[in-house]
This record gives structure tokens, C-alpha cells and sequence, in this order.
């Protein structure tokens, strides 16, 4: 399942996956610099939680 975070300091949208081993991580997209640090974690908690769902289907 893919778990999604943002990194404030390049402001970037970041997706993660566990191997067992350890994790992966790629940069998905860039954010725009002026938006709010909470609205930027509320994105990646729904796409964390939509990815959850269709993992489950």
C-alpha cells in the first residue's frame, strides 16, 4: 500500500512504500510553496487513506 507524505522544506508530495526490508520513496509532485503546512498533510492523509481503500478491494 502506498503511504503518502509532504516534505515542507522543498515542498514536495512524497510516496512511500514498505518492503520488508525497509522503505522506498519517490517524489510525486511539487507543491506550491504558499500553502498552508495542514491543508498539505490533510492531501497526503486522504491519499494515504484512498490508497488504503483500494488496497482493500
Amino acid at each position: 500500500m502506498t503511504r503518502y507524505c509532504v516534505a515542507l522544506s522543498p515542498h514536495e508530495l512524497i510516496a512511500s512504500w514498505g518492503t520488508g526490508e525497509g522503505d522506498l520513496a519517490t517524489r510525486v509532485a511539487p507543491l506550491p510553496a504558499d500553502t498552508d503546512a495542514s491543508a498539505l498533510l490533510g492531501l497526503a492523509r486522504s491519499l494515504t487513506q484512498l490508497s488504503d481503500a483500494a488496497w482493500r478491494t
